[in-house]
């Protein structure tokens, strides 16, 4: 694994890759927002469902949504299975972008962060996974599914914040770099 993302980490280091993936990332998600732009005022976000934790909140999203709006949540949920790599390898190629130095392989921390959206990916697909057997299959709420794909979420949600703050912080770090006098 580890010499996979070795190998992967300078195909990675192109700010055309990065914008490429980064526009396909941002053209994805606003299908996805579409997609739940008919949710009733007031009504919980995605954000609530992913973050339930317990069956009863998440059939309180449910209820929320209308049975309409859950069916195109299903019947989009395609989308969200092509949005998490879209925006591993937008925010990977950002981070092997601002910290690739052709001389050296990455460092420990480096190969880490770099690897986090992928993480953050996989776990989107648990998540999402998880929500189709649940509405889709078994149409039912198993605590244990619920709190499960809730873990998945929250543990993606922060691995894609770190990687963001990452991106900042080496963003910040090199501007700064390159615009030092001497």
């Amino acid at each position: 694994m580890t010499s996979s993302l070795i190998r992967l980490y300078p195909t990675l280091a192109s700010p055309r890759r990065a914008l490429t993936f980064t526009a396909l990332a941002g053209v994805l998600f606003w299908f996805l927002a579409r997609g739940l732009g008919n949710l009733p005022p007031g009504a919980p976000t995605i954000f609530d469902l992913q973050l339930a934790f317990t069956a009863e909140k998440f059939q309180a999203v449910l209820a929320a949504w209308g049975e309409q709006n859950v069916r195109a949540y299903i019947n989009g949920m395609w989308l969200d299975f092509l949005y998490p790599i879209a925006y591993a390898l937008a925010l990977s190629s950002w981070l092997a972008v601002l910290t690739h130095r052709p001389d050296r392989p990455p460092a420990r921390l480096t190969l880490s962060l770099f690897a986090a959206p992928f993480l953050a990916a996989l776990l989107d697909y648990v998540e999402n996974t998880l929500h189709l057997l649940m509405l889709a299959i078994l149409h039912t709420t198993p605590p244990a599914l619920v709190l499960l794909a809730s873990l998945a979420a929250a543990v993606k949600w922060t691995l894609a914040g770190l990687s963001i703050l990452a991106i900042i912080y080496q963003a910040r770090t090199a501007t700064s770099t390159n615009f030092t006098a001497p």
